[in-house]
């Protein structure tokens, strides 16, 4: 048995977890809690989270419409810094509401310098970014989204050029809180290589469904929330940065 304590209070907060050559799913050993992006050290790491993330609100964006923007304007390639700034003036000029704006007019707002953390950053898709977005406003003003189901909504995202598996599920994951889905991306898909719950003949975008299933039953064996799971794996990949990348070569 491992046992993890809270250091930072005064009265004892521990919990147990199996020892390391315990299984905690199928081939996936526990590993040592002390030992960087084994099973045991995920479910340390939200032990650790407790009452520090608000699992109801992923949102970014205060409408549907917004939340799209705001993911559909991340994604490979696109640190989400540079995301954020982007969505925030398309957002803050009035381009998600109200008359659809033009292509043109949302590739001349994408290809204007962003001040990111008070450098000025060029976003590096507009042109392919502005007829995604764009095609999305003319298209989905007319369908209503409120009854939908988590896969429901998902598959209507899926719809849309320029949405993927991995936007959708974004998507879907902030705007209903969901944990039905799984957001595959490079952060999750090198920790699930590192802590033995990917295989490495797996590969995104062609194997994102086998993969999806995999991490919602690592979540599930770990008792914790996929939703929850998945920002803190990301959280944590995404600080790790070129470690996280030799750990997983």
């Amino acid at each position: 048995m491992q046992r993890v304590c809270n250091p930072s209070v005064t009265v004892p907060d521990c919990f147990e977890l199996p020892d390391p050559g315990d299984l905690v799913t199928d081939g996936v050993r526990w590993g040592r809690v002390d030992q960087l992006f084994t099973p045991a050290y995920w479910a340390a790491q939200a032990w650790f989270s407790r009452g520090q993330c608000d699992c109801s609100n992923y949102r970014i964006g205060a409408t549907l419409t917004e939340e799209v923007a705001a993911c559909l304007l991340g994604g490979h390639g696109i640190p989400a810094e540079v995301a954020l700034a982007a969505f925030f003036r398309i957002r803050d000029l009035g381009l998600l509401c109200g008359d659809v704006p033009s292509t043109e007019e949302l590739r001349s707002v994408l290809r204007q310098p962003l001040d990111v953390r008070g450098k000025s950053i060029l976003y590096r898709f507009a042109r392919q970014k502005s007829e995604y977005l764009g095609e999305f406003l003319r298209c989905a003003t007319s369908v209503r989204t409120e009854a939908m189901t988590d896969s429901q909504l998902r598959d209507w995202l899926l719809s849309f050029r320029g949405i993927g598996l991995k936007t959708a599920s974004w998507i879907t994951r902030n705007w209903l809180a969901s944990d039905s889905v799984a957001i595959i991306d490079i952060h999750i898909y090198r920790a699930g290589i590192i802590a033995g719950f990917f295989s490495p003949h797996q590969k995104v975008p062609k194997d994102y469904l086998t993969l999806e299933e995999r991490f919602l039953g690592f979540a599930q064996a770990l008792s914790l929330r996929a939703s929850l799971l998945d920002a803190i794996i990301w959280q944590h990949m995404r600080a790790a940065g070129r470690m996280a990348l030799a750990w997983a070569c």
